[in-house]
């Protein structure tokens, strides 16, 4: 069994995580730091592929993250919602993994579920660090909480360059196939089947890459403060 990993990424859809900091995990795996990536459903509701495409490619996407596991939590696609059940799967999975770093996506999306999962998910890691909630598993809750972007931006904490890892953050992006190629005309076209949709993707990644004098980067934000205790380990783009 994996126990104490050291990032655990939370996400509402097959995909979202792979969006929102998929260049970021590819750094850290490549570095020797242990992934855990966490879907809470199964993409069940989306217009375009099924449970069963959508689980092989998570698979497949996973793999060229570099992640140890890859788990589902199968809450109902269209109504995530902080249920004592599904809170409590929060909890396990916490309390399996023991992450020195959770992931969860921003609270503010167009998508409700990407709303709600990060509200679940910043709820079920409070949870599991609660001694007195019992699921058979020692209590534990991961000392550091970052939020990755979705499709609401915000003025990030930080910034990570990913200029190195890029073009696998859209291998495993477009190991989505029956999601992002629009040459795919076996389902209906959506948003993100557009051939616009990638330029957006890499528009983007290019955008805040260059906030921090980079080819491609990608935003998170943290409540609170980041604590330095060598200024000289700061590394500044403003210069």
């Amino acid at each position: 069994m994996i126990d104490n990993i050291d990032v655990l990424a939370f996400g509402a859809h097959p995909d979202d995580i792979e969006l929102g900091c998929g260049g970021t995990l590819i750094k850290l795996s490549s570095a020797g730091y242990s992934i855990v990536l966490v879907d809470m459903t199964q993409g069940e509701m989306g217009t375009r592929g099924t449970v069963e495409i959508r689980q092989q490619e998570a698979a497949a996407a996973a793999k060229i993250i570099g992640a140890a596991a890859r788990e589902n939590l199968e809450l109902e696609d269209g109504n995530i919602h902080t249920s004592y059940e599904a809170k409590r799967k929060v909890v396990e999975v916490v309390r399996k993994y023991r992450p020195s770093l959770a992931l969860i996506p921003y609270g503010k999306d167009r998508h409700p579920d990407h709303c709600r999962a990060s509200e679940l998910a910043y709820e079920g890691i409070f949870t599991a660090g609660l001694r007195r909630y019992k699921t058979g598993q020692e209590f534990y809750r991961p000392s550091r909480l970052v939020y990755y972007m979705g499709w609401q931006e915000f003025e990030p904490s930080f910034i990570v360059d990913i200029s190195a890892q890029f073009e696998r953050k859209m291998e495993a992006i477009y190991a989505y196939s029956t999601q992002f190629k629009p040459d795919d005309n076996s389902y209906p076209p959506t948003r993100l089947s557009s051939h616009k949709y990638k330029r957006f993707i890499k528009s983007r990644i290019a955008y805040y890459g260059s906030l921090i004098n980079k080819e491609h980067g990608e935003g998170f934000l943290i409540q609170g403060n980041i604590e330095a205790e060598n200024l000289l380990d700061i590394k500044f783009s403003s210069f």
